[in-house]
């Protein structure tokens, strides 16, 4: 080729570079810009320097007439990069597409019941502007577009975006339901209850951005890793620069310029937060919420798991079956006095009380309540005690009745002089806990029942469910400290519980688990909430937090690995640019394609 033919086609590779460089590489050199504002080297540095030494080089040989030139390169560089990007976006994209799902879950519209001239009629408004107490219309198809209460009809409901319960639930007049789940069958009236971010929508939102925006331990070591090697590699290109220099290669540029491009420090900053992603979105889709970042790291160390009894093993729908009166007041007047002292209780056997009496004639005052143990205060201008046998001890003088319970809950009324009735319950087990306990069993994890209930209801439920080891007539303090035991013998313990009683005890565990239906505190006091129905979805949880650590740990001897064999190759002058920039490219695509694999459904058996 002669020369006039040569820098022919040199100047047009330059006019054709130039809008490559101006517009599609702008990212890299706008974050690369970014970092070096805030005093710290992101990972897009060296690729900025790359790219930049590379067109630099190539603009002076043009103009010179002599010398290599590397106009190809920059633009494989940037398309091969900008490739990647693309698939990583997607990838990460799949993965926060369960955490996607929640956000457009509420409809934008709702059918609002306006009264005029005595019936109801429908103006359709903005799902924004509903308040509580407004009441819609929703119709067999529709979704749900806020909390509230059922106010007549009767229908399916399919919560399987909230909850990951399959089959839809039936609900009928007085239940309550969540916005963004689907009605399947028959119209409904409800009224609003909770709109905007009180919603139950809005709180599992805000679960998960504060789980994924909180790194683990190992998170924030591969940042700093990072941070670090991305110095290293800029003071390790600076050195290949100069040992080629002053061997009087010619190839200083290309070697130079590979070795900044090849190495990659994106797939260690990736390794951990996409499959972090990935499996928040995961758990989501089962129907169990990381509320915290530490939680899926955690929860994958555990040695023993710790449940409470009530509405945790147990439905919690807990049923009245008896009332035994031991005085002249009748079964129906101590039934009207319980159900005013629980009228101020969130405990499973207050909302049996209320069942059983849902609109008591009586009303209380000055009610004290003591978790875990009972409820007192005035009714009738009496003081009344409403508890477990040995609570009520401590205030009535009265005689107690015998101890044997006959695997029932009883809860005693009493004044401070007579012991006036003893209610009994009874909790049905849920179904799948039988499963769970022996999966945890076989994982070679130690199961404990903690309850505040007496001994004999206890080891009948730890004989159904197969728990060998059993603490039963706890207080919430002396919960707490059976978890201090366990943790000062080295477990790391994973509690699960619901209700107030609950709250200090899920605080003090290594890693908590709060049933969706317990109380505000129990959540609040919890790394994870159960939204799901079925309990067995906690080993499902727990295998995949053991996945999850196992994948991260890949992503990182995988980015490692490629690093130390990348450099020295692209340093000794083996590898091209072109190809250093594919291989930067694959291994972060890599890193993201072994995450994306939590988001997949596995066989049964497996971790889901």
């Amino acid at each position: 080729m002669n020369e006039a033919i040569r820098a022919f086609f040199r100047w047009t590779s330059l006019l054709l570079t130039v809008p490559v460089l101006l517009f599609a590489s702008r990212v890299f050199f706008t974050s690369a810009w970014r970092d070096l504002k805030q005093k710290r080297v992101g990972m897009d540095v060296p690729v900025s320097l790359g790219i930049g030494i590379a067109f630099t080089a190539s603009v002076a040989h043009t103009i010179a007439g002599s010398g290599e030139i590397y106009f190809d390169s920059v633009v494989m560089f940037t398309f091969f990069l900008l490739t990647a990007r693309y698939f990583e976006m997607t990838a990460r994209k799949r993965s926060t597409e369960a955490t996607e799902a929640l956000v457009s879950l509420q409809p934008a519209v709702a059918a609002k019941l306006v009264r005029v001239d005595g019936r109801d009629e429908e103006q359709a408004v903005p799902v924004a502007e509903l308040d509580a107490g407004d009441r819609v219309r929703v119709r067999p198809g529709d979704t749900v577009p806020a909390d509230g209460i059922i106010e007549s009809g009767a229908s399916g409901i399919d919560e399987s975006l909230i909850t990951g319960e399959s089959m839809p639930t039936t609900k009928t007049t007085g239940d309550e339901v969540i916005g963004g789940s689907i009605n399947t069958e028959s119209p409904l009236v409800i009224s609003i209850t909770r709109v905007g971010a009180d919603t139950v929508l809005a709180a599992i939102q805000r679960l998960l951005d504060k789980a994924q925006s909180e790194k683990p331990a190992v998170a924030r070591l591969a940042d700093r890793i990072a941070s670090k090697f991305v110095i290293a590699i800029l003071g390790i290109a600076s050195m290949v620069a100069l040992f080629w220099i002053a061997r009087g290669s010619e190839s200083w540029l290309p070697i130079t310029i590979a070795t900044l491009v090849v190495t990659c420090p994106c797939a260690l900053s990736l390794a951990t937060p996409t499959a972090i992603t990935a499996a928040s979105g995961r758990l989501a889709q089962l129907g169990l919420l990381p509320a915290r970042g530490h939680a899926l790291e955690t929860l994958a160390h555990a040695t023993h798991f710790v449940f409470d009894k009530t509405g945790t093993l147990t439905i919690g729908n807990i049923t009245l079956t008896d009332t035994q009166t031991l005085s002249e007041r009748s079964a129906d007047d101590c039934l009207q006095i319980a159900a005013a002292l629980e009228a101020h209780s969130e405990h499973p056997i207050a909302k049996s009380f209320m069942h059983a009496c849902p609109a008591p004639e009586k009303q209380a005052s000055d009610v004290s309540n003591t978790p875990g143990h009972g409820i007192c205060g005035t009714v009738d201008d009496r003081q009344w005690f409403l508890g477990k046998a040995d609570y009520v001890a401590q205030h009535c003088s009265g005689a107690l009745p015998d101890d044997d319970t006959g695997g029932f809950t009883r809860v005693i009324l009493a004044t401070t002089d007579t012991v006036h009735a003893v209610f009994s319950f009874v909790d049905e087990i849920r179904e799948d806990a039988v499963d769970l306990i022996a999966e945890l069993k076989r994982a070679g994890k130690h199961v404990v029942l903690l309850t505040g209930d007496n001994a004999s209801t206890a080891q009948h439920i730890a004989g159904v469910t197969g728990i060998t080891e059993v603490h039963a007539n706890l207080r919430p303090e002396d919960k707490l400290e059976r978890i201090k035991a366990l943790q000062r013998d080295g477990a790391i313990v994973a509690m699960t519980g619901d209700g107030v009683n609950d709250a200090p005890v899920l605080a003090g565990a290594n890693v908590s688990i709060a049933m969706g239906s317990g109380s505000q505190l129990a959540a609040a006091s919890a790394d994870f909430i159960l939204l799901s129905h079925w309990i067995s979805t906690i080993h499902q949880g727990y295998q995949l937090s053991v996945r999850t650590l196992a994948i991260i740990r890949q992503n990182l001897t995988w980015a490692i690995g490629y690093n130390i064999l990348a450099i020295p190759a692209a340093a000794m002058g083996y590898v091209q640019p072109w190809l250093a920039a594919i291989g930067m490219s694959a291994s972060s695509l890599v890193v993201v394609l072994n995450a994306l694999r939590l988001s997949k459904q596995r066989g049964p058996g497996k971790a889901n």
